[in-house]
């Protein structure tokens, strides 16, 4: 069995899919880790019930481990370690949506070997052009859920994620990332059953 740490977002989204390509007979779950006081997702703003809906959508399962606010690492490992610990089933790898911050990848890849799991980085250094029609022929829609305060004015919550947006940034004076990789916007995956739940 394979875990992916899934945020709700189009990063852990294409993960999935191209995992999928790669391993059709995988068995995948699906990890969010939450705020327990709110139980929104931080950074992507995303609400619990959301991703249970998304989780749904996909015919996966989901575990959902809360932590505290402004959570410290030592908390959230031990959390999200003892959630992994609690599996029935032999984990074979941890699945991450990272597409090119190499101190996160080396991150992940230093705690999480360290207790023995192995990680994998299915959209690692791809080219945004195979990623884009990714997201633009799935039947889902990409919709900003979250900005980072000092890019409020060029990007708004709710916009949709596509090429023209992506074309967009290309044209901004600010040096936005075009997948919002350090963290300029978060993103929430809309299924048809979400629609109504996107503001």
């Amino acid at each position: 069995m394979d875990i992916l740490f899934w945020s709700g977002g189009k990063d852990a989204y294409l993960a999935l899919q191209f995992y999928r390509q790669e391993h059709p007979e995988a068995k995948i779950r699906l990890l969010t880790t939450y705020d327990e006081t709110d139980k929104i997702v931080p950074h992507q703003h995303i609400k619990l019930q959301d991703i249970k809906k998304q989780a749904a959508s996909l015919g996966l399962r989901l575990i959902s481990v809360p932590l505290p606010p402004n959570c410290p690492n030592d908390i959230y490992l031990e959390r999200v370690k003892e959630a992994l610990e609690d599996s029935e089933e032999t984990i074979d790898h941890l699945i991450f949506g990272d597409w090119y911050l190499e101190d996160i990848r080396e991150w992940r890849e230093q705690v999480w070997g360290d207790m023995g799991y192995s990680c994998v980085f299915p959209i690692w250094k791809k080219s945004i052009h195979d990623l884009l029609p990714v997201l633009l022929f799935k039947p889902i829609t990409v919709k900003i859920s979250a900005v980072k305060e000092e890019f409020q004015s060029l990007i708004r919550v709710g916009e949709t994620f596509d090429q023209a947006f992506v074309s967009q940034l290309q044209h901004m004076p600010d040096d936005i990332d075009p997948m919002g990789e350090k963290g300029e916007f978060h993103t929430i995956v809309v299924f048809k059953d979400l629609y109504e739940l996107v503001r």
